[in-house]
């Protein structure tokens, strides 16, 4: 199973990276401009209608790919005309840019560009790993990051299914975790209900000290939330043994219609990104990771198989009078789901369980009484 980490470092302030970013962007946004306008999606057939004049922005030959590359995939998943508004470009290895010995090349405007990088300690044990598409960008104070994709094909021990241990993973407002085996992590509704309010309370002021310490806000929340995410999902996949199965709720359509409270609890936490930070170290850990249909894992009763009835996060089987909490009822439906999956598809041994981009993509799988619609696994 491919396993991938990236790397952030910091990159040393300079003009011509800087100068990079904004002409690539520039380039990118010109892409998108035109695949939109002539309903292009493929990068080959975009290629002899913006390349020359992308090129003539200053741009490299291979960068200059790269970015009708990236235009093309960003117009193909948008429902409308993509606008570019960060400061990012895509980088390749070993055309665009190398790191060797501590040395960062990267391809720019002026030419190639080297810089001394010191990589963090955790870093280290991912250093022989395999150099993947890797991302450059710059913030508002125009400070330059360079994000280091690394991968490596990692071995899964040979284990039968009914020997594997499954983990269900119910991930939700009031606990930020539940897990099957009874733990329950993290809750973060009354600092999310102070940050909300004070957000609300700069919003109304509309000062243009308001406007400057909203943007201070706004990536002090996002950073509590990735620190807040890490320390869920390391403890997650520390409790895992080699070969375990970790089993996730595909949450593509989380964000629907609610209620107004509920909706702005869902959109102030990154629910997606604890998923894929656990999934990543389970992954690096040497587990499997599936994903399921959420539908009534909190109303489906684990003992019977029963819709019941769920209020303030109390689950109640009306039909055999189980109760239990109902995020827990959730973790042990979703880890219930997963098995017959398992079985299905013959995961008793290690090979061939790598297929398109690292993952075997379930695209259906039905059984007498659930529907399965499993991602990856």
């Amino acid at each position: 199973m491919l396993g991938r980490v990236t790397v952030n470092v910091r990159v040393p302030s300079d003009d011509a990276v800087l100068k990079t970013i904004k002409i690539y962007n520039r380039g990118l946004q010109h892409c998108i401009d035109v695949a939109w306008k002539k309903r292009i999606r493929n990068n080959i057939k975009l290629h002899p209608f913006v390349y020359k004049e992308i090129r003539g922005f200053g741009l490299q030959s291979q960068l200059a790919v790269a970015c009708i590359k990236q235009a093309c995939g960003m117009v193909k998943r948008a429902k409308s005309k993509p606008a570019i508004n960060s400061f990012s470009m895509r980088y390749n290895s070993p055309r665009s840019f190398s790191f060797k010995h501590g040395i960062l090349g990267l391809s720019t405007i002026e030419g190639r560009k080297k810089f001394n990088i010191t990589l963090p300690e955790y870093a280290k044990k991912y250093i022989a790993w395999e150099i993947d598409e890797s991302v450059l960008w710059s913030d508002r104070k125009n400070r330059i990051f360079f994000g280091l994709c690394l991968s490596k094909d990692i071995d899964i021990p040979i284990r039968s299914a009914q020997h594997r241990q499954v983990l269900g993973v119910d991930v939700g407002i009031k606990h930020l975790a539940v897990t099957s085996d009874g733990k329950f992590y993290g809750t973060v509704i009354p600092k999310m209900r102070r940050h909300q309010e004070h957000i609300a309370s700069l919003q109304s002021k509309g000062t243009k000290s308001a406007r400057r310490h909203l943007k201070k806000v706004s990536g002090r929340w996002k950073r509590f939330m990735r620190w807040k995410n890490h320390n869920i999902s390391r403890e997650i996949v520390n409790s895992l043994g080699e070969g375990s199965i970790v089993a996730l709720e595909g949450i593509t359509n989380i964000r629907s219609n609610k209620g107004r409270k509920f909706n702005r609890q869902l959109h102030s936490w990154a629910f997606r990104q604890l998923q894929s930070y656990i999934e990543y170290k389970a992954i690096q850990r040497g587990c499997l990771v599936a994903y399921i249909n959420p539908r009534y894992t909190s109303q489906t009763c684990r003992i019977c198989n029963e819709i019941g009835t769920r209020n303030k996060g109390f689950f109640l089987c009306n039909s055999c009078g189980y109760s239990c909490n109902a995020d827990l009822n959730a973790s042990f439906n979703i880890k219930n789901r997963v098995k017959p999956l398992a079985m299905a598809f013959g995961l008793n041994v290690n090979q061939p369980i790598v297929a398109s981009g690292g993952f075997l993509n379930v695209k259906h799988f039905e059984s007498p009484d659930l529907s399965y619609n499993a991602h990856r696994f």
